[in-house]
Formats: structure tokens, sequence, C-alpha cells
């Protein structure tokens, strides 16, 4: 591997890809939230939030490549980089996956870039081997509701990476959004009536740390008696990169855990 790489990354699941690429001593950044696999903080300089991160230490570090994206990262912290960096020994890759087939380009693009292409080769096959096997069993759908954060109560709208792979394993997603990167994590009214109609409702294990208790206040709270009520892995569910495949195979056992449910 090429010593003279130097990464730092501001997407913690990108930072999981490019150490599963076999590059971790080639990240010299990365955000708080970079925490798989967590030997790397022993190795590379933290250098603040996913939202709010130190632009100087940055620049200290004099990276090669900045991996970036537009969700996870803030429009004007990508204009900061612009401005700030030489671009002539520095590399922005931006990123913004929508679904499974935007992930499986993004990490080729990153496999080209970084002369990992054969880790890819194999990483990939398995991912297709993963998507024909939900295309080969039919299934009903089921409505869904996806909680990220409590106080107020957050859920993951039918735009984003999380609800388009839950989509593969037969969910659909309650809760339509437009398009508009503000809009795409709604915050519940009482007036949504996909809060009393959905036959699931499933709350993340991040960013928010769901327990049994705060699913038991929001029963209580819309005052809910039907529908089935699960605390599922966030980082496999909206984790995009190297984790995907892991997050198919999550979704094939969580297809399995709502079939026997709806069956009882």
């Amino acid at each position: 591997m090429n010593q003279n790489i130097r990464i730092v990354s501001l997407v913690p699941s990108l930072t999981e890809t490019i150490c599963d690429f076999g590059m971790q001593n080639n990240i010299k950044g990365c955000t708080n939230f970079c925490v798989s696999p967590k030997i790397l903080r022993k190795s590379a300089l933290a250098v603040g939030g996913t939202k709010d991160p130190d632009i100087e230490k940055i620049i200290f570090l004099k990276p090669t490549h900045i991996i970036v994206n537009k969700e996870e990262n803030t429009p004007e912290i990508r204009r900061l980089l612009e401005e700030r960096i030489d671009k002539t020994s520095t590399m922005i890759i931006d990123s913004f996956p929508k679904n499974i087939y935007d992930v499986i380009q993004m990490v080729k693009q990153f496999g080209e870039i970084f002369s990992c292409e054969e880790w890819v080769r194999v990483w990939q096959e398995k991912v297709e081997n993963q998507l024909n096997k939900f295309k080969s069993i039919k299934s009903p759908q089921y409505s869904f509701m996806y909680f990220i954060w409590r106080d107020p109560w957050m859920v993951a709208g039918d735009k984003t990476y999380i609800s388009q792979m839950l989509s593969l394993a037969g969910f659909k997603n309650s809760v339509i959004t437009e398009e508009d990167m503000n809009l795409r994590y709604p915050v519940l009214t009482e007036k949504m009536v996909q809060v009393k109609s959905s036959q699931f409702y499933l709350f993340s294990s991040e960013p928010y740390p769901f327990k049994k208790r705060h699913i038991e206040e929001f029963k209580q709270s819309y005052k809910l008696k039907n529908g089935h009520f699960l605390r599922v892995d966030g980082q496999n569910l909206s984790w995009y990169g190297s984790r995907s495949l892991k997050c198919l195979e999550y979704l094939s056992e969580l297809k399995i855990e709502s079939q026997k449910l709806i069956d009882l």
C-alpha cells in the first residue's frame, strides 16, 4: 500500500470501509464518531464531529484525500475545505449513496482511487449474491416507521438510504417525504396518521440509543395498542460502504423475525 497516501475521513461508515481495504494506517484523521474499528482511535487524530470538524486540524494533517458526504457533512464544511486545501496535492472525495446500487458504484470508485480493485471485486460478488436472494423470494410488504431520535421523535423518511435498504426485504416506509435534505428525517406530529397505522415500529440503536423504556414511552404517548415494536441495529442499517454487505445479511434475519411476528 502506498505509504504516501494520507486520508482524513469525515464519514464514519467510509472510515470503516477504508480500514476494510487494509488501509487503516493511511487514515491520519477521522471524526469522533468513527468508532469502527476501535483500534483506529490509537493511530488517527480525532478532528471533531461530522457537523463541526476542526478545519485547522484537517489542514495540519496534510491529507492527500479528504472523504466527505452530502448528508453527514454540511455544505459549509465542504466549502471551507474547498477554499483551504491545495488542490494540486489533496483530493476531496464527496459521496451521497441513496441505495445499494449507489453504494456498489461508490465502493468501486474508492477501489479505483486506492488501488483496491480485487478487494472490491470479491465484496461486490457477495453483495450481488445477497441481492439475488432477495429478488428470488417474493413476500408481502410490511409498513414501517424507523425512529432515529427522541425528544422530539424523529423518523427516517422514504427517500433515505435506510428506507431504501429496508425496502429490499419487503418493508414499505409509511413516511413519504420530499427529496429536500432538510425534510428527509421529519419530526412526528399528532396529525400524522402513519403513527397509528404502521405494522412495524423500528427503533434504531443509533444515533439515539433506544431502549425498551423509550419504546414504552412512545407507545403510551401515542396510545398505541397495535403493531410490532422492535429495536434494530442502526449501524448495519444506516452505515453504507463495506458495511452494506452486513446490512443485507442483517435484513435477511430481520425479515424472518418480522414474518414470525406477523404469523403469530
